[in-house]
């Protein structure tokens, strides 16, 4: 009796001991072909590519000459009821840096979460002036492919125009929204995608676990430098 307990007991000792080896091999596998390459994807990069889908009380401003004088009467209309309801998408580029190394091949970066607050800057001749307009969050986990292609995040944006009335006056709202709607030039300059200023909390989905970047990221019209 003596000897079959002592039998089960070292063969239990045995599992256990293969368990815990296949767990470090695991372990070791993974950190040797994607710790580098995980750390890399605090190194992604992005900014803001433009903007699209542009609607203003209702009428597309894809073009100022497709505008009719009966689509103008109901802008009028909007602005008078107290509401001016702005829709549109704003492109956020990424950039995945991981290009493989000689310990392992790389992994793609999948974006899992993106909560972001967007700014609008209303100030003559775009100087800085923002006034924060939106806050969201990701619609649905989007992979960035290694090797420093571009990637689009379109990030949906839905305001109501008329809470800028107070703060930024009439005209400007108007010369704010033609500029961000690429309307009057679809140039990248500080007059017009420079008015867009996103603050995000990027999080990337890794074999290690999820990579978050500490203190956000600001995006713009140049490509970031990593985490502030």
């Amino acid at each position: 009796m003596k000897e079959r307990a002592g039998g089960r007991l070292r063969k239990g000792m045995l599992m256990r001991t293969l368990f815990v080896a296949a767990a470090v091999l695991v372990l070791v596998l993974a950190c040797s072909c994607g710790l580098s390459d995980a750390y890399n994807l605090l190194r992604c990069r992005f900014r803001t590519e433009g903007t699209q889908d542009f609607v203003m009380a209702g009428i597309s401003l894809d073009s100022l000459d497709s505008l009719t004088p009966q689509q103008l009467a109901e802008a009028l209309a909007a602005w008078g009821s107290g509401s001016f309801p702005m829709d549109f998408t704003v492109n956020v580029g990424i950039r995945n840096p991981n290009e493989g190394s000689s310990s392992g091949p790389s992994i793609p970066a999948e974006l899992t979460s993106f909560d972001f607050d967007l700014y609008l800057d209303g100030s003559e001749g775009g100087s800085g002036d923002t006034s924060w307009v939106f806050s969201g969050g990701l619609g649905a986990p989007l992979v960035v492919p290694e090797g420093g292609e571009t990637e689009i995040l379109p990030l949906d944006i839905s305001l109501d125009a008329f809470a800028l009335l107070e703060e930024l006056g009439p005209e400007a709202v108007i010369d704010l929204a033609l500029a961000i709607g690429g309307i009057d030039s679809g140039i990248r300059d500080p007059e017009h995608l420079g008015r867009v200023y996103i603050r995000a909390d990027p999080e990337f989905d890794t074999p290690l676990g999820p990579i978050t970047y500490p203190g956000g990221v600001t995006i713009n019209l140049d490509w970031t430098d990593g985490p502030d």
